[in-house]
């Protein structure tokens, strides 16, 4: 009688192992299944090509104000609609963004910055183009309706601004907006510029409206030109340029090297004035790059080819061209 109830013991000992080896068996094939594609599948892309977007450096500089009076009631509007376009313009993703706090407008009184201090506002604020503004107008309109029997206040908002290519210096487009507030209530300095309560205000809501037109604005007026990078540094055929990671840059990334001609400005007369005026210096294309390395603020590219220019060369302070990545 032991003897059988050993020998039934024995044989559910040996079921409760053998299906033991066999979840074993399984557990060991599923495991190097997983390890074989994982040895085998390719690493996935940081970011897809079609979305990566190379980030071109913007300085807005200071909003001059025509009319200090009129913006008594709110705080810092000079410095705070710069700063809220470029915010904006940050979260798009498609640039990097400085603020200069010295003017750079035109208005009445002064005419527009010349090209020589365009381009010294966009060396100082390391910035591939410069935009500067000003406040035209924050009053309170009145318009008299009903024989002068009844009359309707509203403040409005009007800026003007303008977009320069800081490497040339070259004036690109200008534009001049404008928005009635519902009323004429006054905003409160105790509301911080571009705070919940001041957009909750009604002349908030229409400089809001404003400074969404101008950053589409800006957008569209800047999508057609390509990224430009400063060279910083040459050694042999390395190239070392301000751009890097903080631009969307990659490793393999190509790069046209473009060099100006400094002996041959183009000159030319102005239309309101017989008198000379420069428009710029003619680039040459130098050859080709492409990225080996990328750091966050900079990157190094070794030149593919050269073409050989009797009158320049590569030089600290030309630019690499980057077009849309491929």
């Amino acid at each position: 009688m032991s003897m059988m109830l050993n020998r039934g013991f024995f044989k559910v000992r040996q079921g409760k192992l053998a299906r033991i080896a066999m979840m074993s068996l399984l557990l060991a094939i599923l495991c190097l299944g997983l390890s074989s594609c994982s040895f085998f599948s390719k690493p996935k892309p940081s970011m897809p090509v079609a979305e990566r977007v190379l980030k071109k450096k913007i300085v807005i500089t200071g909003f001059a104000v025509s009319s200090p009076t009129q913006v008594q009631d709110m705080d810092d509007i000079a410095q705070g609609i710069p700063r809220e376009m470029l915010s904006r313009l940050e979260r798009s993703g498609a640039y990097l963004v400085r603020q200069s706090k010295n003017l750079l407008s035109f208005d009445y009184q002064q005419e527009a910055p010349t090209a020589q201090l365009v381009r010294q506002v966009a060396a100082d604020n390391d910035a591939q183009f410069v935009i500067a503004g000003e406040v035209r107008n924050a009053g309170v309109r009145s318009d008299k309706k009903y024989w002068g029997l009844w009359e309707t206040r509203k403040r409005h908002i009007e800026i003007e601004f303008a977009i320069y290519d800081g490497i040339s210096g070259a004036f690109l487009s200008r534009h001049h907006l404008y928005r009635p507030a519902e009323d004429d209530t006054p905003v409160g300095r105790d509301k911080a510029f571009g705070s919940v309560a001041f957009y909750a205000t009604s002349f908030g809501k229409a400089l809001d409206e404003v400074l969404e037109e101008s950053v589409a604005w800006i957008r569209k007026d800047l999508a057609p030109f390509p990224m430009m990078a400063k060279i910083i540094k040459i050694q042999d055929k390395q190239l070392i340029f301000d751009a890097g990671v903080s631009s969307n840059l990659v490793a393999g990334d190509p790069g046209l090297v473009v060099s100006d001609f400094d002996q041959l400005p183009v000159i030319g007369l102005t239309a309101q004035q017989a008198r000379p005026l420069q428009y710029g210096i003619p680039q040459a294309s130098m050859g080709q790059i492409r990225i080996v390395q990328t750091q966050y603020p900079f990157a190094v590219g070794e030149m593919q080819t050269l073409v050989q220019v009797d009158t320049i060369k590569v030089k600290v302070g030309d630019y690499v061209r980057f077009d849309a990545p491929r």
